[in-house]
């Protein structure tokens, strides 16, 4: 199965957009543990982030020269997927998926669980259209699609802190009262439940 993709380290700086990627040298898929189990409770049918059809884990995706920071997602699909670059770059993605939210069914983002940023904050916690967040065990171990020259000799790399999965979904309203948490071990719980608050406001 063809698989979504995060770049690590990408650098941004004033002469580089926040979506530049060093593509075929750090770019890593999400472990399918991980995505098959969300995907079967989502049903997405767009990954806003992918290089191309190698490393996609949904047909269609966004790549690099679509610029997914520029595009409506809407228009390519109604339920999101995304594993963006986590560079110095990544608040312009969170700021992106809390617009993206208010025209799709549901989007749900892997990131970080970088809780004390001002984009988490802002674009989290502050969102109407985020209803939860769930934090993941073990962290988590990106690996390369077949065939590609791993840039560090493994094929595998864990995370260096803790990941989550935040879900924004439509809702017959805008969420006014607590932002839901939750916590799942997917090595040890290989199928996965959607909270009642974000499931509610699927189709």
């Amino acid at each position: 199965m063809a698989e979504s993709f995060a770049t690590r380290g990408t650098e941004v700086t004033e002469k580089r957009s926040a979506t530049t990627r060093t593509l075929g040298r750090d770019d890593w898929m999400t472990p399918p543990t991980l995505f098959d189990p969300v995907h079967e409770a989502m049903d997405f049918n767009l990954d806003a982030c992918a290089t191309n059809s190698d490393v996609a884990r949904v047909d269609p995706f966004i790549d690099p020269r679509t610029d997914a920071l520029r595009v409506p997602w809407s228009q390519y699909g109604s339920r999101v997927w995304v594993n963006p670059p986590y560079g110095r770059g990544i608040n312009h993605w969170f700021a992106k998926v809390a617009k993206e939210a208010e025209h799709c069914e549901s989007i749900t983002l892997l990131t970080y669980a970088n809780t004390d940023t001002r984009y988490w904050q802002e674009h989290v916690v502050r969102c109407p259209w985020a209803r939860v967040v769930c934090f993941l065990k073990p962290r988590v171990k990106f690996q390369l699609p077949e065939g590609t020259e791993p840039p560090t000799g493994k094929r595998k790399v864990g995370a260096p802190k803790g990941s989550a999965l935040i879900f924004y979904t439509q809702g017959t309203a805008p969420r006014h009262g607590p932002l839901h948490h939750s916590y799942w071990d997917y090595a040890e719980q290989p199928s996965f439940k959607l909270h009642a608050s974000a499931a509610g406001g699927l189709g």
